[in-house]
């Protein structure tokens, strides 16, 4: 006596694929009713969409010009750093910061 073993697995999975198969026909068709049932949807404010416009219109923040000259500057070993002003910004935000979180 012989028995098929791949013969019957061959026929529990196209059982399987089918089963497989229809959940996602019901699922697909659920979502197609739901979807049409349940749209959501957003609404800016005047006041946001007047934030939005002005962003789009106003201009870059960064003046590239200076930077440009800058960068030159810094290539060509002209740009000398002020030292004394440094240390007294360095000071004024450490005490600032510190301020801060005291």
């Amino acid at each position: 006596m012989s028995i098929s073993i791949n013969r019957q697995a061959t026929q529990k999975n196209i059982v399987v694929e089918q089963n497989q198969a229809k959940k996602q026909q019901e699922v697909s068709k659920q979502g197609v009713d739901s979807t049409s049932k349940n749209q959501d949807s957003v609404q800016l404010t005047s006041q946001v969409q007047s934030l939005n416009n002005m962003q789009a219109t106003s201009e870059p923040q960064v003046n590239t010009q200076k930077v440009e000259t800058l960068k030159a500057a810094i290539l060509n070993g002209e740009y000398k750093v002020n030292t004394e002003r440094l240390a007294e910004k360095l000071s004024k935000f450490e005490g600032d910061f510190g301020k801060a979180f005291a």
